[in-house]
This record gives C-alpha cells, sequence and structure tokens, in this order.
C-alpha cells in the first residue's frame, strides 16, 4: 500500500517532530510512505502577519509542485495522510486535498491541534475552508483527543469519518516506582508565557525551602528576567534555569524529577509529548485541562493519574505541590496508573496499530 505522507520534515514544532519520527519508524513491507516536505522554508513561528503568509505562500507552491510530481513518479499511490495545525494551513490542506482527489487518492486530514471544535464552528474563512474539507474533501478525519472526537462524531453527515488516534511514544519496558517525596519538581519545553511557566516559578517560590524546580528549555531573554526576578532569592538554589538539553540529558534529568508541571494555557495545545514522556517514567504530571491532556491523565479505571489545576493558578498548582507532599502514598498511586495508561493506550505498538487499521478501512 502506497502512502503520499504531505507533511513537516524540518523546524523544531511539535508535528515536524512527529513527522521525522513517524516516517522513520513506522513504515514497513506492508505499507510504502512516500513523504513531501509541506514545512516553510523558514521556522514559521519566526514571523508574523505577512511575513506568515508570504512564506505560507511559497511553501503551498513549493508542494503543489512536488506533490505532482510525486504522483507523477508513483502512479500507484493510494492514500493521501496530511498533518495540519489548523490555521492558514487549513487552506493548503484544501488545495492539495483536491489535486490528490483529482487522481483517484483518498485523503486523510490528521488533526494536530486542540481546538477542533472551535474551528468548525468559527466563521472566519479559515473556518469556512476547514468545514468544506471535513465535509467534501476528506474521507477520514483524524483527531487526537476526545472532546474533538465526541464533537464532530455528533455531527450524522460525517461521524463515519471520524477517528481517535492520539500521540505515541516508545514506554520503557521497566519503570521504577520508588516512594517519592514530590520535593522535585520539572518543566520541560519552551519558556513561554501561556505555558504557565510564570505561575509555577511564583508557586514554587511560595513553596517549603526543599522544594526545587529544574527549567529545561529556552525562552526569550526578557520573559526568562521576569522568570528570574520573580524566583528572587531563591534563583539558582532551589529554582534552576537549564537551559535546552540533548535529548539523553533531558531525559536523564527527568529520572532525578518527582513531578513534572505543564500548566499550559496556550490555545494551540494539543498532546504534549513531555506528559507521555512523564507518565513512561511514573512521574506525577500536575497540568491544565486543555485539549487531550484530561484523557492522557484518566487512569484506565477511570481515576485521575494526575493532577489537573486551574490555567492560570500560581495558588491551584502550589495547593497541588503540596498535596503530593503530603499525600504521598496516594501520588505514588497515582504514578503507577500513569505508567499502565502510557503502556496500554500510548505506547507506539497500540497507536501505529489504529493506524494500519484505519489506512486499510479507508480502501
Amino acid at each position: 500500500m502506497k502512502i503520499l505522507g504531505l507533511y513537516p520534515l524540518h523546524g523544531n514544532g511539535g508535528i515536524a517532530s512527529w513527522s521525522r519520527k513517524f516516517i522513520k519508524s513506522f513504515p514497513n513491507e506492508e505499507f510504502d510512505i512516500i513523504a513531501v516536505d509541506i514545512s516553510p522554508e523558514k521556522d514559521f513561528s519566526l514571523f508574523r502577519g505577512g511575513d506568515r503568509f508570504v512564506y505560507g505562500i511559497k511553501a503551498l507552491r513549493r508542494s503543489i509542485s512536488e506533490i505532482k510530481r510525486t504522483i507523477k513518479n508513483h502512479p500507484d499511490l493510494q492514500i493521501m495522510h496530511i498533518t495540519t495545525g489548523g490555521g492558514f494551513g487549513v487552506i493548503r490542506d484544501n488545495v492539495l486535498a483536491r489535486i490528490c482527489r483529482k487522481h483517484g487518492i483518498k485523503c486523510i486530514m490528521h488533526c494536530r491541534f486542540g481546538v477542533v471544535k472551535e474551528l468548525f464552528e468559527g466563521k472566519s474563512i479559515i473556518s469556512k475552508v476547514f468545514r468544506n474539507s471535513i465535509n467534501s474533501l476528506y474521507n477520514q478525519i483524524w483527531v487526537l483527543d476526545r472532546r474533538s472526537y465526541n464533537y464532530l462524531k455528533s455531527h450524522d453527515s460525517i461521524k463515519n469519518k471520524i477517528f481517535l488516534t492520539p500521540n505515541s511514544i516508545e514506554v520503557p519496558t521497566t519503570c521504577d516506582f520508588s516512594p517519592k517525596t514530590y520535593r522535585h519538581i520539572g518543566y520541560v519545553g519552551n519558556l513561554l508565557p501561556t505555558k504557565g511557566v510564570l505561575e509555577l516559578v511564583q508557586a514554587v517560590a511560595q513553596c517549603p525551602k526543599d522544594t526545587t524546580l529544574s527549567l529545561i528549555g529556552l525562552g526569550a531573554e526578557d520573559f526568562v528576567n521576569k522568570l528570574k526576578e520573580t524566583a528572587g532569592n531563591r534563583l539558582d538554589t532551589n529554582i534552576k534555569f537549564l537551559g535546552r538539553l540533548p535529548n539523553d540529558q533531558a531525559v536523564k534529568k527527568m529520572e532525578e524529577i518527582d513531578i513534572i508541571a505543564l500548566p499550559t494555557y496556550y490555545s494551540g495545545e494539543a498532546f504534549p509529548i513531555s506528559i507521555l514522556e512523564a507518565m513512561s517514567r511514573g512521574k506525577l504530571v500536575i497540568s491544565c485541562p486543555r485539549a487531550a491532556i484530561p484523557d492522557m491523565l484518566t487512569a484506565i479505571d477511570g481515576t485521575q493519574c494526575g493532577v489537573l489545576v486551574a490555567p492560570k493558578s500560581s495558588e491551584e498548582l502550589r495547593e497541588a505541590i503540596l498535596w503530593c507532599q503530603q499525600h504521598s502514598k496516594e501520588a505514588d498511586e497515582m504514578c503507577k496508573k500513569a505508567y499502565e495508561k502510557v503502556n496500554n493506550s500510548y505506547s507506539k505498538e497500540v497507536v501505529y496499530q489504529i493506524y494500519r487499521i484505519n489506512y486499510k478501512k479507508i480502501l
């Protein structure tokens, strides 16, 4: 089975990281993925307004040319699988699906963002194009989170197109469930205001003095300076900025941490891999109810396997940390349930089998 994979293959974004990993680890003798890079020539996150539009158009024109060439060279292509983050990319998704359908290729839209409902219901031209793509052009719509899945499934005209396809990781076969003190907290990711980093620093600064916070990632200089000012006399003693670390060092550091905190209120939040990484290593996760995160932190038995707090609330973050420290046995049980959840629901083998079933079903 030949699949035309339309993915961003360079850049630091989450979709690009997923794409590079996917085309290396998924194909086998049954599925042959012919990948076309649909990334802009420069990192899209560096541009705003008119520049984003210009680089987006350039990327679209290049993608159209490359796709037509690929279809000509591989006339036996059966499926087109495109990843999308919403936004202006929705217009690209519409154009490329029309090209593929003219050649009898069935199309899959893989929505890798968490505001599917809001985009589908919107009144903008982007929303209108998004609805047209779902209703008329794509044979399957893959979504990451149950909220988006349940919403789209409620529409009778498209309900048979909708499939739940979460993110995945390689889950370690063993996990250390030794009792924790929950004094060591970590944050892994870009240091952005909408990721709740400021509120996290504020919360830890108000915790007992033996509570530490390690921040792994980079951010704008002015925002990092604000974080350091907020840390006050805890800076470099209890609250440490480690910068960006190579993946192996970041994973090693994660092993030393009890709690991974991601109090995000980022509007485009979808399915943070850092949460899966933490769960797979028996760490307790504190996060906010955005997109797929409530699904991720719901255990197999329906109880919680992580702690959810209100966005933008340093007080709730502080209370969550203190609860873990004061109820360490209950927190340890959450960590065990988190490992069970990620192993049973989000391991690469489990999720890739969902992909295989969907690929076969579309034909």
